[in-house]
């Protein structure tokens, strides 16, 4: 979990290149949720966080109807994932740069969200960029 707290303003955009996968989540998350589970089994209902999965499946806070299910877009090595947060407008949007395949989901923005990756398995990615506007 990043440090960087989402603004309240604006939108942020964040890129996360993937460099070798296993398992690998993408998203946001409520810090103190997420440290009150000791990091593990954050991502299912209640878990404080929205994800996509590299296999599409998506994964969220507070959606049952959407959660656990095979909605976004898959990506692997190599593949630049950009993340756009709006409190604001209350949603998240993952877009696959190479083939701007994206996914938006609705976001509870009743607390502080921090940008989030989740690693399992011989997995590594790198942060391009983090831009605010």
């Amino acid at each position: 979990m990043c440090d960087q707290m989402v603004p309240k303003n604006g939108v942020i955009k964040f890129a996360v290149q993937i460099i070798q996968i296993s398992d690998i989540m993408i998203g946001i998350g409520f810090r103190d949720i997420v440290q009150s589970k000791g990091y593990q089994g954050c991502y299912s209902i209640g878990g404080g966080t929205y994800n996509i999965y590299h296999n599409g499946l998506c994964y969220n806070h507070d959606q049952q109807d959407k959660n656990g299910k095979q909605l976004a877009f898959t990506f692997s090595t190599n593949d630049i994932i950009i993340v756009e947060v709006d409190i604001e407008k209350k949603y998240v949007k993952w877009t696959k740069q190479s083939t701007n395949e994206s996914f938006t989901l609705t976001i509870d923005t009743s607390k502080d969200l921090y940008p989030c990756v989740h690693l399992y398995g011989p997995s590594k990615v790198q942060i391009l960029k983090q831009q605010f506007k």
